[in-house]
Protein backbone atom coordinates (compact mmCIF):
# COMPACT_ATOMS: atom_id res chain seq x y z
CA UNK A 1 0.00 0.00 0.00
CA UNK A 2 2.85 2.50 0.92
CA UNK A 3 5.82 1.54 -1.05
CA UNK A 4 6.90 5.00 -1.29
CA UNK A 5 8.01 4.55 2.57
CA UNK A 6 9.97 1.15 1.83
CA UNK A 7 11.76 2.97 -0.72
CA UNK A 8 12.51 6.24 1.38
CA UNK A 9 13.87 4.01 4.31
CA UNK A 10 16.88 2.50 2.39
CA UNK A 11 18.78 5.91 1.10
CA UNK A 12 21.00 7.56 2.48
CA UNK A 13 20.62 11.71 3.03
CA UNK A 14 17.71 13.90 2.85
CA UNK A 15 18.15 14.94 -0.14
CA UNK A 16 17.63 11.83 -1.78
CA UNK A 17 14.56 11.26 0.53
CA UNK A 18 13.14 14.63 -0.81
CA UNK A 19 13.70 13.74 -3.84
CA UNK A 20 11.76 10.58 -3.45
CA UNK A 21 8.96 11.97 -2.27
CA UNK A 22 8.61 14.22 -4.69
CA UNK A 23 8.47 11.73 -7.49
CA UNK A 24 6.91 9.45 -5.21
CA UNK A 25 3.95 10.90 -4.11
CA UNK A 26 1.67 12.14 -7.19
CA UNK A 27 -1.73 12.46 -7.34
CA UNK A 28 -2.48 8.96 -8.87
CA UNK A 29 -0.97 7.29 -5.80
CA UNK A 30 -2.77 9.30 -2.94
CA UNK A 31 -6.51 9.15 -5.15
CA UNK A 32 -5.29 5.46 -5.65
CA UNK A 33 -5.17 4.53 -1.59
CA UNK A 34 -8.70 6.74 -1.00
CA UNK A 35 -10.02 4.96 -3.54
CA UNK A 36 -9.21 1.98 -1.28
CA UNK A 37 -10.33 3.19 1.67
CA UNK A 38 -13.65 5.13 0.89
CA UNK A 39 -15.71 1.90 0.81
CA UNK A 40 -14.34 1.20 4.35
CA UNK A 41 -15.27 4.78 5.52
CA UNK A 42 -18.89 5.11 3.89
CA UNK A 43 -20.05 1.91 5.54
CA UNK A 44 -18.30 3.50 8.84
CA UNK A 45 -20.49 6.21 8.42
CA UNK A 46 -23.87 4.19 7.91
CA UNK A 47 -23.18 2.31 10.64
CA UNK A 48 -22.69 5.11 13.05
CA UNK A 49 -25.36 6.49 11.63
CA UNK A 50 -27.29 3.28 12.10
CA UNK A 51 -26.62 2.95 15.72
CA UNK A 52 -27.37 6.65 16.74
CA UNK A 53 -30.95 5.97 15.15
CA UNK A 54 -30.74 2.57 16.92
CA UNK A 55 -30.08 4.02 20.30
CA UNK A 56 -32.56 6.52 20.14
CA UNK A 57 -35.47 4.50 19.60
CA UNK A 58 -34.66 2.49 22.54
CA UNK A 59 -34.50 5.47 24.70
CA UNK A 60 -37.35 6.48 23.53
CA UNK A 61 -39.12 3.26 23.83
CA UNK A 62 -38.50 3.09 27.19
CA UNK A 63 -40.05 6.75 27.98
CA UNK A 64 -42.97 5.62 25.81
CA UNK A 65 -42.19 8.45 23.48
CA UNK A 66 -40.61 6.93 19.86
CA UNK A 67 -39.13 9.42 17.23
CA UNK A 68 -37.21 8.25 14.08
Amino acid sequence: MFNVLDTVASTGGMPDIVSQLTTGVTASTIFGVVKDIMPFVIIMIIVSLGLYELRKVVKGASKGKVKF
